[in-house]
């Protein structure tokens, strides 16, 4: 099965030098919006919209399917 993965938007944030607080309050993002994206967990595309405005990117350099793990 496959899920999301915000990887690559952390590290154009890195990349960028741009702390979460930054990236949430230019993008308009709420902490628990901001949580649900540190766990991998379905957000908006208005939200990945924002987010690619603020780091002035395409949606596919901030996020990607990737398999789930099994346990």
């Amino acid at each position: 099965m496959l899920k999301f993965s915000y990887k690559k938007m952390f590290k154009k944030m890195i990349d960028l030098e741009m702390t979460n607080a930054k990236l949430m309050e230019k993008a308009n993002i709420s902490n628990t919006t901001f949580y649900k994206i540190k766990n991998g967990e379905n957000v908006t595309t208005d939200t990945l919209l924002r987010i690619c405005n603020v780091l002035g990117c395409d949606i596919s350099e901030i996020v990607e399917c990737v398999e789930e793990d099994k346990c």
